[in-house]
C-alpha cells in the first residue's frame, strides 16, 4: 500500500499544480460559489450545511477532497443521482419528450467539481474557439446577438445578401460520447492524472427516475453524457465540441446552440455555401 501512494504521489508531482492538495483557499472559493437554492442529492446533505459549516467541518471537506484528489477516485454515493421528470407547459403527459429532466446531485460533489473547475478552467478557456461563448467567463448571449447584429448591418452596407441557419443540438448534453471525449480531452489538458480523474468521474454513473406523482424508476446506468447541474459539465462539453470543423459562414456559439451566418450579392451562392457548410457540420455530428 505504501508503494502505491508513493506512486501515485509521484504521479501527482508530474502533472504539477492539477494534481495539488486543495487549500482553505480553494474551498472558500468554491462555498462562495455554491447558490442556496440547489436542491441536496442522495446523501441528503444539503445545501446550507455546507455553506454555515464551522473551521472543523471545512478542514475535515479540504481534506477529504484532496484525498479524493490523491487517490483518483470519489465515493460511489457520488455516482449517483436522481432525476426529477418535470411536466414542460402545454405539452402532452403520455410523451417522454414533454417532460424536462433536472437531475439532483449531491452537494459535496458539486463543491468538489467547483475544486476542478477553479484549477481547469485557466487552461481550457484559452483554448476554446472564439466563436463559443457558452458558460465562459466574459462572454454571454447577449455579446453574441450584438455581435451577430453588427455583422448582419455590415452586410446591408455593402449591399448585400446575408442569410442565417440557427442549429440547436437535441438533448446535447445526455447524449455527449464518452469515448469522443476522452480522446479529446488530452488534447486541451496535457496532464496526465488530471485525464484519468476525469475519466473516471464519468464513468459507472447511475439514476433514478422520479415523477411529479412520487413514481419512481429502478436504478439505470448511463453509458454517456454529461452529468446536467454539474459544475464541469459545461467546461466537458465546450471541450467536446471544440474541435467542430471551420466553414466559409460565420460562426456564432452558445454552448450547444449555434448560428451561421453568410453573406453575398446572389442568392445562389448564399444557398450553396451554406447548404455545404450545414453539410459539413452534420457529418461531424
Amino acid at each position: 500500500m505504501k508503494r502505491i501512494c508513493n506512486a501515485r504521489w509521484n504521479a501527482a508531482a508530474v502533472d504539477g499544480h492539477f494534481m495539488t492538495l486543495f487549500s482553505d483557499l480553494d474551498l472558500s472559493n468554491a462555498v462562495k460559489d455554491l447558490k442556496t437554492t440547489e436542491t441536496q442529492g442522495t446523501d441528503n446533505i444539503p445545501t446550507e450545511f455546507v455553506k454555515q459549516s464551522g473551521p472543523k467541518c471545512r478542514s475535515w471537506l479540504r481534506d477529504f477532497f484532496s484525498a479524493c484528489l490523491t487517490h483518483l477516485s470519489i465515493p460511489k454515493i457520488w455516482r449517483k443521482a436522481t432525476v426529477i421528470a418535470l411536466p414542460k407547459p402545454n405539452k402532452p403527459v403520455d410523451d417522454p419528450r414533454s417532460y424536462r429532466p433536472i437531475p439532483l446531485l449531491c452537494v459535496p460533489y458539486k463543491l468538489f467539481e467547483r475544486l476542478l473547475l477553479l484549477r481547469l478552467e485557466p487552461i481550457v478557456d484559452p483554448q476554446l474557439p472564439d466563436h463559443q461563448a457558452g458558460f465562459r467567463r466574459g462572454r454571454s448571449t447577449v455579446q453574441q446577438v450584438v455581435e451577430l447584429i453588427v455583422d448582419i448591418e455590415a452586410c446591408f452596407e455593402k449591399k448585400q445578401k446575408a442569410d442565417l441557419v440557427l442549429v440547436d443540438l437535441t438533448a446535447a448534453y445526455y447524449s455527449a460520447w464518452h469515448q469522443g471525449l476522452t480522446l479529446k480531452f488530452p488534447r486541451v489538458v496535457p496532464y496526465r492524472q488530471m485525464v484519468r480523474f476525469i475519466v473516471n468521474i464519468l464513468s459507472n454513473r447511475c439514476f433514478k427516475l422520479k415523477t411529479s406523482d412520487g413514481q419512481r424508476s429502478r436504478l439505470r446506468r448511463l453509458r454517456n453524457g454529461l452529468p446536467q447541474c454539474a459544475s464541469l459539465a459545461p467546461l466537458l462539453f465546450n471541450i467536446y465540441i471544440s474541435d467542430i470543423p471551420l466553414t466559409r459562414s460565420c460562426r456564432y456559439g452558445y454552448a450547444d446552440d449555434l448560428a451561421l451566418l453568410y453573406s453575398n450579392k446572389s442568392l445562389e451562392e448564399l444557398e450553396k455555401t451554406l447548404s455545404a457548410d450545414m453539410c459539413t457540420i452534420a457529418e461531424y455530428l
